[in-house]
């Protein structure tokens, strides 16, 4: 079947994302230009501009683009987990998975947000916090069900996040270790850390 003009629109918006997070990842958000992502797609500024107004909206649409990852195959579906402790077993394995499988340099980027304007910083802090109640409140779940050690929840909510989010900074898929096996790893190790 043919693809749609907006299927193609949608496509080609991904591949410039992808591409520019690449280049911001290896160069430095500062350090690359429109005309550096427009010669490496092999289009022209102008055409580039047609899927964005600025450079830093381009960042914000990367960021955007790895928030709703998040949202979508961990976030959304965790919300309809019961049991808490099922249900952080399904984020951690979901989150990791995500952060081992996806684009590296979208993950990445998607902490670099200093270079957004003062609105796009607090859209992306938002939905971080969202996300980040959202666990923390799944462990409070667990520790007054008495499931979980005496530990200070804010700490260990940071804590889980560091070891997903650090994933895609040294995680190889060509490498010794599958995605499954570095999921479950992760997923072991830190309920061990949570669960007497």
């Amino acid at each position: 079947m043919a693809k749609t003009g907006t299927q193609k629109s949608v496509l080609r918006a991904q591949e410039i994302y992808l591409t520019a997070a690449q280049l911001f990842f290896e160069r430095g958000f500062e350090s690359t230009s429109v005309s550096d992502i427009a010669d490496t797609l092999n289009i022209t500024k102008a055409g580039l501009y047609y899927y964005f107004k600025s450079k830093q909206e381009l960042l914000f649409q990367i960021v955007t683009t790895g928030l709703d990852n998040v949202k979508n195959e961990v976030l959304d579906p965790a919300h309809f987990i019961a049991d808490p402790e099922e249900r952080l077993k399904f984020i951690i394995l979901n989150h990791s998975r995500l952060a081992a499988e996806g684009n590296h340099a979208v993950i990445i980027i998607s902490h670099e947000i200093n270079a957004l304007t003062s609105e796009q910083r607090a859209i992306v802090q938002k939905r971080r916090r969202d996300y980040f109640d959202f666990v923390r409140n799944t462990l409070v779940e667990l520790q007054r069900l008495g499931k979980i050690k005496e530990i200070d929840i804010t700490t260990a909510t940071f804590t889980l996040f560091g070891m997903i989010l650090w994933l895609p900074r040294w995680f190889r898929s060509n490498g010794k270790l599958s995605v499954d096996k570095v999921c479950k790893d992760v997923c072991d190790m830190a309920l061990r850390g949570l669960m007497p």
